[in-house]
């Protein structure tokens, strides 16, 4: 299935406020014209994250090679370059996010890596505007649209979602992740990106493989159908009897609207 279509059910069913996106991993260094280099439309590096941020408000498409990327953290993470050894000691993580140098060394060997020289560049844009095929598709929401996503991504599948949190360094698990273990992935923005891409409190990250781009499309429809989940959602609550304050009865008694049936009320 095309991102197009995945795109197209995404908007249909999860209704997401921005755009969902796609993005393609190269082999080699050939950025297409119509993206946007970083580098060269602002004069200097920013960070992927923010790459992210502006395909899916602005409507961009964008190409990132290694010097086109700001965040020293990332360039290891993409495979542009190794982690030098005081980065696998965790010397950039204690004692900021942990209490000794061995918890950050643990800390540092869980985060998902792309095997150096693997990536050379980095391709995304909104799902019905890009002109390549892309290998992942990402999805900013609320709480409510993802566990959409999670429905739809199980509903032939079954199990659950597996995913793994370190609370820095989202772009591993938003990007390396699901395109080296082909699965999609619930993320956590982290605080970089919230600090450098303004990417809300509130929003979370799916992403999808794209060997699950039609999995995902059809779980949307099937369970958007099914009636029991959808966006927005729909509450039960509004169907619920009202109850006013007993100081009110007076009033209901005259305008008709008391029931004798009606709840009790304190």
């Amino acid at each position: 299935m095309s991102i197009q279509k995945l795109g197209e059910a995404v908007e249909a069913y999860v209704r997401p406020l921005t755009f969902p996106l796609g993005v393609k991993f190269l082999s080699d260094k050939e950025i297409p014209q119509s993206c946007r280099r970083p580098s060269k439309l602002f004069g200097y590096r920013i960070n992927i994250c923010q790459g992210v941020n502006m395909a899916r408000r602005y409507g961009w498409n964008l190409g990132f090679l290694e010097d086109d990327m700001a965040c020293p953290l990332s360039i290891p993470i993409f495979g542009f370059r190794d982690d030098p050894e005081f980065v696998t000691q965790g010397t950039h993580i204690y004692p900021d996010f942990t209490d000794s140098l061995e918890a950050a060394a643990r800390t540092q060997a869980a985060q998902p890596k792309a095997p150096t020289g693997s990536i050379s560049g980095v391709l995304m844009g909104p799902a019905n505007r890009v002109d390549f095929d892309p290998d992942l598709a990402l999805v900013y929401g609320s709480p409510a649209q993802i566990v959409r996503m999670v429905q739809a991504a199980l509903y032939s599948h079954g199990g659950a979602i597996q995913s793994s949190f370190s609370g820095r360094c989202a772009c591993a698990q938003e990007f390396v992740y699901p395109y080296l273990n082909k699965k999609c992935n619930v993320i956590i923005p982290a605080q970089g990106e919230r600090l450098f891409a303004m990417t809300a409190d509130d929003e979370l990250v799916f992403a999808v493989p794209r060997g699950e781009f039609e999995n995902v499309a059809q779980g949307l429809e099937i369970t958007h159908k099914r009636g029991v989940s959808r966006i927005p959602t729909p509450f039960f609550g509004m169907r619920m009897q009202p109850q006013f304050p007993e100081r009110y009865a007076e009033l209901e008694e005259y305008c008709g609207t008391r029931s004798d049936d009606a709840p009790a009320k304190e």
